[in-house]
């Protein structure tokens, strides 16, 4: 995972926070929700990965169910980089 999207991703997050539901999905941002699925899975949040697992959901789904979790998982990880 490359480590300087973190910034990012963690401003991705807070976006989606603060419209939650109202969130549309944007395809350019695809590459933040996918770095945010392997940050997740390479942390071993086992409840997130199976969400985004799950048949017929899309990612933005689940990242609007944690957005919470994420944000704290992705300042977790910003705070290990330095």
């Amino acid at each position: 995972m490359d480590k300087n999207k973190l910034p990012e991703m963690l401003a991705f997050l807070q976006k989606v926070s603060e419209m939650n539901e109202d969130t549309v999905y944007d395809s350019s941002d695809e590459y933040l929700v996918n770095a945010i699925i392997d940050l997740v899975r390479d942390k071993g949040f086992t409840s997130i990965s199976e969400d985004f697992n799950t048949p017929f959901i899309h990612p933005m789904i689940t990242i609007q169910k944690w957005a919470e979790e994420l944000k704290r998982i992705v300042i977790e990880n910003f705070s290990e980089k330095n």
